[in-house]
């Protein structure tokens, strides 16, 4: 298996030798040794197949790192990684962050839709805190819609401590 076909097996976090809860100092540390390791820069002596080889590897982790170094593109990411996709797609990310799910869509205020999407985005991505903001955002243009006040109190939930 050639190195171009490994690189394709790897997702980013694989990619850059960090943990899938790892902050910005890691990811930015991590990135810095890997670009030490592949700059195309540094692979002038191995001739013209082995400087593009280290060019597509450098060119795919400072994509790993554009990414993971962004924490809304991160999430969108993980959402896609947890759905088996090893690259981030920008087009499906955006596809999904305006497409109104069935909760928007049952939402009858038009000012409370677009939290109610971004609620349901934290949620997919895991990020709780910014799912109940949202959803409490969309609860002020919408008060009193029940399906909203679940949503919440099922975030909530999920926030309080098992004890």
């Amino acid at each position: 298996m050639s190195d171009g076909d490994r690189l394709e097996l790897l997702d980013y976090y694989t990619l850059l030798q960090i943990p899938d809860d790892a902050g910005p100092d890691v990811i930015r540390k991590s990135f810095h040794a890997f670009a030490l390791k592949h700059h195309p820069d540094r692979h002038t002596g191995g001739g013209v197949e082995r400087r593009e080889q280290a060019a597509r590897i450098y060119r795919r982790g400072a994509e790993a790192y554009r990414v993971l170094g962004d924490p809304v593109t991160r999430r969108a990411y993980d959402a896609q990684l947890a759905g088996g996709a090893l690259r981030f797609d920008p087009e499906k990310a955006e596809k999904e962050s305006r497409t109104p799910s069935i909760a928007a869509a049952a939402v009858q205020s038009p000012q409370a839709r677009p939290f109610v999407m971004k609620a349901e985005q934290a949620l997919r991505a895991g990020d709780l805190k910014t799912a109940r903001l949202n959803v409490q955002i969309a609860l002020r243009h919408a008060p009193g819609s029940a399906r909203l006040e679940a949503m919440l109190a099922e975030i909530e939930a999920k926030l309080k401590p098992a004890g």
